[in-house]
């Protein structure tokens, strides 16, 4: 009887070990899975734990590149020597340096929605050209921005939008008036490079320091719009040196 016992007893424990272990290993499954695009757009504990993984990913491809090129990171480290400084929108759907095919150390960034020249993005790119030496400014606004179609239809906005629609407002109406007739779809196409050209402007007429580089020489500055369908950028105002080169014939 007391084998019998014993022998239950010991069918029990070890019962009790597997569903243990099989539990444990379910549970590993659960906390290694990593989370989707959707459970980050779900919540803000899922955003995180997705800007987690993604940081973790990103870790793994640049320890891999710097196996590759151990000298990267100290030539990192030594500073930051970008050849472009753009002025472009916070919209997440433009990648500035994917759209220019740019590099790590390539483009030094200010974005702010509506591509909206601030003080601050005026400090930021004074920095850039007079510390950085960085020889080209681009304004780059894109198609279908959603700050300048609410500054177009007059969205009711709370907290800080009214001030940064604000902004905006000169470029709209600016091409309101030169596009007499236009379709809407023309009309909004107008406003966005109006806004690109105004954002050149302001960098142009408040900040000194731009102003007299540009003169010099020493700067180049332009403004256009990214086409969100293909990345391509439609120049609204190229720098006088590419409006005075000679057009080379195209190869027939």
């Amino acid at each position: 009887m007391n084998k019998v016992y014993n022998s239950r007893l010991i069918l029990i424990a070890s019962s009790l070990v597997i569903l243990n272990a099989a539990f444990g290993i379910a549970a590993q499954k659960v906390e290694t899975t990593p989370p989707t695009r959707e459970q980050a757009l779900a919540s803000p504990a899922g955003a995180f734990a997705y800007f987690q993984a993604a940081d973790e990913n990103a870790k793994i491809v640049i320890r891999a590149q710097l196996e590759k090129n151990p000298g990267s990171r100290d030539g990192l480290l030594l500073g930051q020597t970008p050849y472009v400084a753009i002025v472009g929108c916070s919209d997440s759907r433009v990648p500035y340096e994917e759209v220019i095919g740019a590099k790590s150390n390539d483009v030094f960034t200010v974005s702010l929605a509506g591509n909206v020249v601030s003080e601050d993005a005026i400090g930021s790119i004074e920095y850039a050209v007079k510390y950085l030496h960085v020889p080209l400014i681009v304004v780059l606004g894109h198609d279908h921005c959603g700050a300048v179609s609410a500054c177009m239809n007059e969205a009711e906005v709370g907290g800080a939008l009214p001030q940064l629609l604000g902004k905006i407002r000169p470029a709209v109406q600016s091409a309101t008036k030169a596009c007499i007739g236009c379709n809407k779809e023309a009309l909004f196409s107008a406003c966005i490079a109006a806004n690109a050209k105004l954002g050149m402007d302001e960098l142009l007429s408040r900040s000194a320091t731009i102003r007299s580089l540009v003169k010099e020489g020493k700067v180049a500055i332009a403004c256009g719009v990214i086409d969100l369908s293909d990345a391509s950028i439609q120049w609204v105002v190229t720098p006088e040196f590419v409006k005075s080169k000679p057009v080379t014939p195209a190869a027939k």
